[in-house]
């Protein structure tokens, strides 16, 4: 079919030929404009001028004396006038939020030539509505007298408050107004206005037009109706309404709302040609993701390319995006053989990555603490900024050393003076506090980032990323502007409030030949084209047609009263677009997300359902499912080979490495986790961890008991000492400080403990003071070391030697026993039945504990073998201070008795023999490493994701 342009070009070239040129066209979009312009040279037969080509914005533009005002700089104007016409103290943060919807229903007050004073009217008695109102019809009356009625004759406070803003809104439109004329500026709206009330006037407005031609429009405001209608009674304009498909102008589609209307009160002077109706092949396709659909676009792409399609027929193909974030996703699916790719819609600056490191910025310096005087910085705001490609590439070395500092250290708030190791993060890491400053601040840092980039030691930046980074320069450059000219007070939260609107309404072109190649175009720049093939993305209710709630202060019922834009213009706009739309197409795919999450239902859009229900179209159905094949499972064994011996062999004498009771007791647990994480060395990436689980809060545990008795060591202590040892309170304090800066903040220099680690402190004072409490039941008792770090050997059959680590928590000696303890912050079971089933890796409840400090036992007398002394084994059991039977003794189970354990020298024979054939397993070459057969370890396991299981 011959598009709808074309046929308009056809036709005024057939009647004005060369004279063309005095005519002037007027279309929804400048795109239509260009196609227009391309379509007239193909049907001119010899090279002419060509005609003016506006859009109504343009026109309108060009017939008023007022010239557009920036939104941002309306804003600050609209706030002062609001402040001298109410007298109210409201700040701007607490204006700007319902400010903004202020300008947009300004905007649609003049648009629609409502009479601002009797909107803006306290109706107080209904019947002067109808006095007042005799020119709207009855319908609107009705949805004004419905509004006022739920005023009267009982006021809520909320309503009371309405009415009382709602009583100055008149006077501060005017005034508004006034202010902006007298700058020469306006609002579109206000241009719109001002335009059609000359016209009104009979004041003349020349125009170099012998005659404006009006074509594809559809949806008017009452503006724009009169600005056709008086240059129609002046005999000055032409119109041509795309109309031709049966579904735009049914009168049970509310795609009719406008267009029935515009063409019956807008004839046009001349018949485009009658075209034929076709039926377009539609397939209606299905898929659970939404970059799947920019997937599944490539691959129509792809078939069309292999069936032949050239420049031309790319041309007539377009991808049509209702959900704008799915650019990026479509331009990187598209198929090399399209060489050129035509962008309508642009890239929003929000969008970019320079926007996200302004949103990082902003967290930045809302979160900054102050210690001492000096600022830190939150590490969850710090590590993010570090890892934006805008820093790494200006200093990658420099900043990857700081970030693992960070990390290996633990380093909650930093301190300014820690993260400015370059000039460029000096400037970045300051602590900001007013407006002016905040955008001086990101101005010179935008400016430092340039030319880092441009220095030999810089990593390489796309230029397209420069490019974001003079727009955001750009942008925040004119936003200071603004603010010079009316500095008001304003947050910083506010500030980059509008700073982020300002981005969002910023696009970044796509530069490219827009008549050549795939058209890539949002939904409203469709308007007045036509397509060949179309893909159409995003075919889901709620997004084709939009659900967008009205940003607005006026009621519905009064917007619906005084012939304002309600929800049913919008949805009478996306019907007109999309029927418009396939309307002359021969091959349409529409693709929508079938997932259900959230808000999102899954369901394809209401058109579809139209087309295949009301109009009975022949529609295709598809649900593409993807092919999911899972990759071969991970094997369940490691076998011994010459690269995992050549690393058993570190563990042996002469190795630089040693395993530990936790490292023997992850490979009872499973064999297969003891090879990626003691073999391997496979680790779970530093983090910082800003709440103490359980094993750091035992760390810190560990670390103020040892600090409470260090001055003991080799001493006897009393009860008495031990009722003393945690008094006064500042030093346990401190003690407890000291532990914290030494295994959590990872620095030698304490700290007041402050928020949940004040908390976790008092934790740790309870705690302690329950050991010591504990402990003077047993003095008087001699304090021997505490963290003794222990080595011992084991020889096994085949002459390989193996080496073992462990550190002993506390050592002390009560009566003639030396005993071993060890802290454990959880609670469990302190006794065993046989030293086997403490190896037994199939054992139910194998205490894993007890293991351990048998082990630590066994290792002190083989470093020491000319110990005499009983070696008695006991584990503090933090969990179980408090229950009435503490006993960190250890018992064995001898059917229903149970006999303590006062001496582990009986016993150490055994325990070796059992250590030592875990060890021969473990190093048996031809046993390899496997998969736990229960299953008990996985639940916590960091290696889950590795074998699968």
């Amino acid at each position: 079919m011959i598009p709808f342009l074309k046929q308009v070009a056809s036709l005024f070239y057939e009647q004005q030929g060369g004279e063309i040129h005095r005519l002037a066209f007027v279309f929804p979009n400048r795109r239509a404009g260009l196609f227009f312009r391309k379509y007239l040279s193909e049907v001119a037969d010899r090279p002419i001028f060509s005609p003016v080509v506006l859009t109504v914005g343009d026109l309108f533009a060009r017939m008023s004396r007022l010239r557009p005002a920036d939104r941002v700089g309306m804003l600050f104007t609209l706030y002062e006038s609001y402040v001298e016409i109410s007298g109210s103290t409201e700040s701007f943060d607490e204006f700007v939020y319902w400010g903004e919807m202020l300008l947009g229903d300004f905007d649609d007050i003049d648009k629609y030539q409502v009479d601002a004073h009797a909107l803006f009217s306290n109706l107080k008695d209904l019947r002067e509505i109808e006095q007042q109102f005799d020119y709207l019809t009855p319908e609107q009356i009705a949805a004004i007298r419905s509004f006022w009625s739920t005023f009267t004759p009982r006021t809520s406070d909320n309503q009371r408050r309405f009415l009382a803003l709602w009583e100055v809104l008149y006077a501060l439109y005017t005034h508004f107004r006034d202010r902006l004329s007298a700058e020469g500026v306006g609002y579109e709206g206000m241009i719109f206005r001002e335009v059609v009330d000359r016209l009104e006037q009979d004041e003349a407005i020349e125009l170099p037009y012998e005659r404006i031609v009006f074509v594809g429009l559809n949806a008017l405001s009452r503006s724009e109706e009169r600005l056709l209608d008086l240059l129609q009674k002046r005999d000055r304009a032409d119109f041509y309404w795309d109309d031709s498909s049966e579904k735009v102008t049914d009168p049970d589609n509310r795609a009719s709302y406008f267009i029935n209307r515009n063409r019956k009160r807008f004839p046009s002077r001349h018949a485009l040609p009658r075209e034929h109706a076709s039926s377009a092949q539609i397939e209606v396709i299905g898929i659970p993701s939404a970059i799947g659909q920019a997937r599944q676009a490539q691959a129509l792409l792809e078939q069309w390319c292999q069936a032949g399609m050239g420049e031309e027929e790319a041309l007539r193909t377009a991808v049509i995006l209702p959900d704008e974030s799915l650019l990026i996703p479509l331009l990187q699916a598209i198929p090399e053989q399209i060489r050129h790719i035509n962008v309508t819609m642009g890239y929003p600056l929000s969008g970019t990555p320079v926007a996200t490191m302004v949103d990082y910025l902003f967290s930045l310096q809302r979160n900054v603490r102050y210690h001492d005087r000096k600022p830190g910085f939150y590490y969850r705001d710090v590590l993010p900024l570090l890892g934006l490609r805008y820093l790494t590439a200006s200093s990658p070395e420099a900043i990857a050393t700081l970030v693992g500092s960070i990390k290996a250290n633990n380093r909650i708030y930093i301190p300014a003076e820690e993260l400015g190791v370059t000039p460029l993060l000096a400037h970045l890491f300051q602590p900001v506090e007013t407006v002016d400053a905040f955008a001086d601040y990101l101005l010179q840092l935008l400016k430092q980032l340039h030319e880092q980039w441009n220095s030999e030691e810089a990593l390489p930046v796309p230029d397209l990323e420069q490019e974001f980074l003079f727009h955001y320069y750009a942008l925040v450059n004119r936003m200071k502007e603004i603010w010079r000219t009316h500095p008001v007070e304003m947050r910083l939260d506010t500030y980059f409030r509008l700073l982020r609107r300002m981005a969002e309404s910023v696009t970044i072109p796509f530069v490219g030949e827009p008549l050549a190649g795939l058209q890539v175009m949002g939904v409203l720049e469709t308007r007045a084209l036509d397509f060949d093939r179309l893909i159409i993305l995003s075919m889901n209710e709620g997004t084709f047609p939009r659900r967008q709630v009205a940003n607005t202060f006026i009621p519905y019922n009064l917007r619906r009263g005084f012939g304002l834009p309600t929800y049913e213009h919008q949805d009478s706009i996306w019907a007109y677009h999309f029927y418009r739309l396939i309307q002359r197409a021969s091959d349409v795919r529409l693709l929508y997300d079938t997932r259900s999450q959230g808000m999102r239902t899954g369901e394809v859009s209401r058109f579809v359902h139209q087309l295949r229900y009301h109009y009975e179209e022949p529609l295709t159905r598809k649900t593409v499912a993807y092919h999911i094949a899972s990759s071969p499972a991970l094997s369940t064994r490691i076998e011994k080979d010459e690269a995992v011996q050549a690393k058993l062999q570190a563990f042996c004498e002469g190795g630089e490495r040693a395993l530990s009771a936790s490292a023997l007791n992850t490979y009872l647990d499973c064999p297969l986790a003891f090879y990626f994480s003691v073999v391997e060395g496979i680790r779970e990436e530093d983090e910082v961890r800003e709440t103490l689980e359980s094993d750091l809060f035992g760390s810190i545990l560990h670390k103020t008991m040892e600090l409470l008795y260090r001055p003991f060591h080799g001493r006897m202590v009393t009860a008495d000492v031990l009722k003393t040892m945690p008094k006064p309170k500042e030093r346990l304090d401190r003690l407890i400080e000291q532990a914290f800066a030494m295994e959590y903040f990872k620095s030698e220099e304490p700290r007041p403990l402050t928020g949940q680690h004040y908390l976790y402190g008092q934790m740790v004072r309870k705690y302690a003071r329950e050991v010591l409490r504990q402990d003077a039941s047993l003095a008087p008792f001699t304090y021997v070391e505490s963290e003794r770090r222990m080595h011992a050997q084991v020889a096994l059959h085949d002459g390989t030697v193996v080496r073992l680590k462990g550190f002993i928590d506390r050592m002390d000696q009560v009566g003639a026993a030396l005993r071993i303890v060890d802290y454990k912050t959880g609670r469990g079971d302190t006794d065993f039945s046989t030293v086997e089933q403490l190896f037994d890796p199939l054992e139910k409840d194998r205490r894993k504990a007890v293991m351990q400090v048998f082990l630590y036992a066994w290792m002190y007398q083989r470093s020491f073998p000319d110990n005499q002394k009983p070696l008695q084994p006991a584990i503090y059991y933090l969990r179980t201070l408090y229950g009435g039977t503490f006993n960190p003794a250890i018992y064995r189970r001898e059917g229903r008795k149970k006999s303590r354990v006062d001496d582990f020298l009986p016993l150490l024979e055994e325990f070796e023999d059992s250590l030592r054939d875990l060890l021969e397993e473990i190093f048996d070459l031809n046993i390899p490493f496997t998969m736990t057969p229960t299953g008990k370890a996985c639940a916590y396991c960091a290696f889950q994701a590795i074998c699968g299981r």
